[in-house]
């Protein structure tokens, strides 16, 4: 991917087409200061009014809690902070003990609630951040992360968003972090994957390219491969996904 002005005109005519059609007032979005994220608002902020929530837990990673301010000044989109930690205590107490994975849904799960909650009293869009990597994987909780009005990045793979977001002047703070979705403390995407999103993108294309499984098998590591095509059976179910920008 390489024509990035092409990709960025194609997003905003996106943005701007359901705007229009469904004669919302902006863009709500949960920013986190991760990069896809950053990606979205500054897309929905060349569009209209875009509005940001801010969202940690106790266990949230400060730089990323910085970084998510910085980009909202950058941009001059207004944002509020509601630290989750207290609603998901309540929700701590009434499943007991838990487990990382649990404790992260519910997290993304009453992040999306406050965000649908946000959109209902300002009447803006939900704007997604799933990148195309994540939605093969089924790397995304259902009616947490992966719920949205509209998604502009559900066709673009991470590796893609690197080189975007540097395109779109996202700061480097933000692009050279490690991928994480700050769930629970130290929680990193590429070690809970168990590889890195250049080598799961480039098993991913193949497969999108339609590369036979010989050609596959030959290039790729035979755990990368298991990991790969194991996550994609598990979580076809996850694709099925509000409306996605067609950059072909």
């Amino acid at each position: 991917m390489e024509n990035f002005k092409k990709l960025e005109e194609k997003l905003l005519d996106f943005l701007d087409s359901y705007l229009k059609l469904t004669k919302s007032a902006g863009f709500s979005i949960g920013v986190s200061g991760g990069l896809d994220s950053a990606v979205v608002a500054t897309l929905c902020s060349k569009v209209a009014k875009t509005y940001a929530l801010i969202m940690p837990t106790n266990s949230s990673n400060k730089a990323n809690l910085d970084d998510a301010l910085a980009l909202c000044d950058t941009l001059k989109i207004e944002r509020s902070i509601i630290n989750i930690q207290p609603i998901l205590d309540e929700f701590l107490k009434a499943t007991g003990e838990t487990t990382n994975l649990r404790r992260g849904n519910l997290s993304a799960r009453i992040r999306m609630t406050l965000l649908y909650d946000h959109s209902a009293k300002l009447k803006t869009l939900v704007a997604g951040t799933s990148n195309k990597s994540e939605r093969m994987l089924g790397y995304g909780t259902i009616y947490g992360d992966l719920a949205c009005a509209l998604n502009p990045i559900g066709e673009i793979y991470k590796s893609d968003l690197f080189e975007f977001a540097k395109y779109l002047g996202i700061s480097q703070n933000i692009i050279t972090k490690a991928p994480s979705a700050d769930l629970y403390e130290g929680q990193s995407d590429e070690i809970e994957i168990g590889f890195s999103y250049a080598q799961l993108d480039a098993v991913l294309k193949d497969i999108e390219n339609q590369k036979t499984k010989q050609e596959i098998e030959a290039k790729f590591d035979e755990k990368l491969l298991q990991t790969v095509f194991t996550r994609i059976e598990l979580n076809k179910f996850k694709l099925s996904m509000p409306p996605i920008a067609n950059i072909n």
